[in-house]
């Protein structure tokens, strides 16, 4: 009897903390830091020029803006290496509509400020209408826009590949064609 008690009495004892792994036989890290994007100190900092599991380099944030000055010339910038193909062109609309279309619209549209007749932008976004602005860009300078965004602009880099943001400029070109 008193073995049995005994027994009764160590698994009580053990069951207690589930933080101790003095007290607990089984260690199944069901208690242990939880790691979140959203909280600060949560995500450490990849090392640079490292490749993630889809194929996207870590870049030095320092160096964001570089791209900024080859990519205003035609003679130095990043030629787009996508044909504009039928599947091309619906990739590139499925991106734009799911990116795009909300703030800058798909049309040269204009609300009272000047900005692309959205409804986003009746509340207070200073978007301009792609199809007005995008002409007098190259399609590197897009692209690079498009993945490092801007002072209002989110990054988009984080969420597309680099042939879907190439796809979503052959899809901008043809709404420039469509106006």
């Amino acid at each position: 009897m008193l073995i049995l008690l005994g027994a009764f009495l160590l698994i009580g004892v053990m069951s207690l903390s589930a933080r101790s792994a003095v007290t607990s036989l089984i260690n199944d890290m069901f208690n242990q830091i939880s790691l979140k994007p959203q909280e600060p100190g949560g995500m450490g900092s990849f090392p640079i020029g490292s490749v993630s599991v889809d194929g996207r380099v870590n870049e030095d944030p320092a160096d964001r803006f570089s791209w900024l000055t080859p990519e205003m010339s035609s003679k130095t910038a990043t030629r787009n290496p996508t044909t504009p193909d039928t599947e091309s062109l619906a990739n590139g609309e499925m991106k734009f509509n799911t990116y795009c279309l909300v703030c800058h619209g798909d049309t040269a549209a204009v609300n009272p400020a000047g900005f692309a007749a959205t409804k986003i932008n009746d509340l207070g976004m200073i978007a301009p209408t792609v199809v007005t602005l995008t002409p007098q860009f190259t399609d590197g300078y897009i692209y690079h826009k498009v993945k490092y965004g801007g002072a209002v602009m989110p990054t988009l880099g984080y969420a597309s590949t680099a042939l879907e943001r190439w796809d979503i400029i052959n899809y901008i070109r043809t709404l420039e064609k469509d106006r």
